[in-house]
């Protein structure tokens, strides 16, 4: 009778026993010397914004599901006015095989791409559907949003993901009503298959509609700003030693018509405009592991709706090389051109050098799952 009593309380504790979650820990350093010379003046700078800490938490459900907890924090812009520390990750997720569910603070579906600049921002006007509620002080306040969305998974590589977001608003910064609300469809070839003989890597459809205040409308939609993306990655020679990829998104703004000249950045989200940009990148493996990679891209942004014509130039070249695991040394040099009305809020052009040194960090511990990306799948990536 002992024994019976005793195997009970043994498979009682057993059953009521905590299970250890699994922990990811990120961590990105990136650090410039930058050499700007534009129409006005010229300056040098070190620069080691976008570096980042990641931590992440994952927990088995008593079903298929699982949930996933991550804190993020990150070094924003030396001239922005978010402090020394600004958490850019903050959320919840639940998901299953074909299912994700995400609520908190996280990247926003305003970019389908991610290009092979030194830092995500780079081409921020050119490749971001352009937040209409902030001053444009802060760049993170385009990519970053409290974010409540749900994505569904078809065969693995068609995603379908309805999206509302509150973005920060410069004008009302406590107001944390949903104000953006949106859909994407996305093909994409899992990263496991990336060097098959596929061209098509990817390709999608997103669209945005920011609930901004129109003055003479009062139906919602006709007072919103609308972005529509579209994106592709081609594999133009997707060999396993040397590999060459193009990138390429455009967005057009259904802005308003009745803005014909910029006297603000609100002015400037809130117009009509098209924004074109694409890369071209070698990548050259050596001993099945990434060794070193040279991109060029360019974009143009034209603002038609103007009473004076007015469109911006961007050209971006750079080279980064492997050095170590996850170590990395690049070079980047950036041009802009600013004509019209952007040249008043943008200056008329700049020049930019960067010398970079790069280093990626990442450990699971207690792993559990097999994951779709780990934690710096979140933010951007260089050579890949």
């Amino acid at each position: 009778m002992k024994k019976i009593i005793y195997i009970a309380i043994l498979i009682s504790g057993l059953a009521n026993a905590q299970i250890t979650p699994e922990f990811e820990i990120g961590a990105k350093g990136v650090f410039s010397g930058n050499l700007n010379f534009n129409s006005e003046e010229s300056n040098a700078v070190t620069d080691f914004s976008d570096t980042q800490l990641l931590m992440g938490l994952s927990q088995k459900l008593y079903n298929n599901w699982r949930a996933q907890f991550v804190l993020g924090l990150q070094f924003p812009d030396a001239n922005s006015n978010l402090g020394e520390v600004f958490y850019n990750n903050i959320f919840m997720k639940l998901e299953d095989q074909t299912n994700i569910f995400k609520v908190g603070r996280t990247l926003a579906q305003t970019n389908l791409n991610e290009f092979p600049t030194l830092r995500d921002d780079d081409a921020q006007q050119f490749v971001y559907a352009l937040n209409p509620f902030s001053d444009g002080v802060n760049t993170e306040r385009d990519q970053y949003a409290n974010v409540l969305d749900y994505t569904h998974i078809f065969k693995q590589r068609f995603s379908v993901s309805i999206h509302g977001e509150n973005f920060y608003d410069s004008l009302e910064p406590n107001d944390f009503r949903l104000n953006s609300m949106g859909l994407s469809l996305v093909y994409r070839v899992p990263e496991s298959q990336r060097w098959n003989r596929n061209i098509l890597q990817q390709i999608g459809l997103s669209y945005n509609n920011y609930f901004t205040d129109r003055p003479g409308y009062s139906n919602d939609f006709d007072s919103s700003v609308k972005n529509l993306l579209f994106s592709t990655i081609l594999n133009l020679k997707p060999d396993p030693i040397n590999f060459v990829d193009f990138k390429f998104q455009a967005i057009q703004n259904f802005g308003w018509d009745e803005i014909t000249e910029l006297n603000d950045y609100f002015d400037y989200t809130r117009t009509q405009s098209t924004s074109l940009f694409g890369t071209f990148r070698y990548l050259k493996q050596k001993l099945e592991r990434p060794h070193y990679q040279i991109s060029v891209g360019g974009g143009y942004k034209s603002l038609d709706n103007l009473s004076t014509d007015s469109n911006q130039l961007l050209f971006i070249a750079n080279g980064f090389y492997r050095m170590g695991q996850n170590f990395d040394i690049g070079f980047q040099y950036r041009y802009t051109e600013n004509e019209g009305f952007t040249q008043n809020l943008f200056g008329k052009n700049e020049h930019r050098l960067q010398l970079a040194i790069v280093y990626s960090f990442s450990q699971i511990f207690n792993k559990q799952f097999g994951d779709r990306e780990d934690l710096l799948n979140l933010e951007h990536n260089y050579i890949k």
